[in-house]
């Protein structure tokens, strides 16, 4: 019963920050120079959205990007160590076996 009321309050305060983002949403809007920009219609503030529309593009993608890199690198690392250390046990075991019948 008690991880009942503890689960419903954690369900409670979730919502209440749901709601409360909900509420404020109007105060968040676009940056004010996004917004001005977009009000204009001279070539110079479109030139200027579409370098807002790829600075942000470029700063979404550079975290999945190194994310990405990094997580390639780790793993060719670690395939690159596996396959040398089944190259080598499987020629250490050859030789034995040379030796013996030797």
């Amino acid at each position: 019963m008690l991880k009942m009321n503890r689960h419903y309050r954690l369900l409670a305060r979730l919502l209440l920050v749901l709601v409360l983002i909900g509420v404020c949403c109007h105060i968040a809007e676009a940056c004010p120079g996004c917004k001005d920009a977009l009000a204009e219609n001279d070539p110079n503030h479109a030139r200027m959205v579409r370098g807002y529309f790829w600075s942000i593009l470029f700063m979404m993608g550079m975290p999945f990007a190194l994310v990405g890199t990094f997580g390639a690198y780790c793993y060719l690392e670690v395939r690159r160590r596996r396959f040398g250390q089944q190259g080598f046990g499987q020629q250490g075991s050859g030789q034995q076996e040379d030796e013996t019948a030797g």
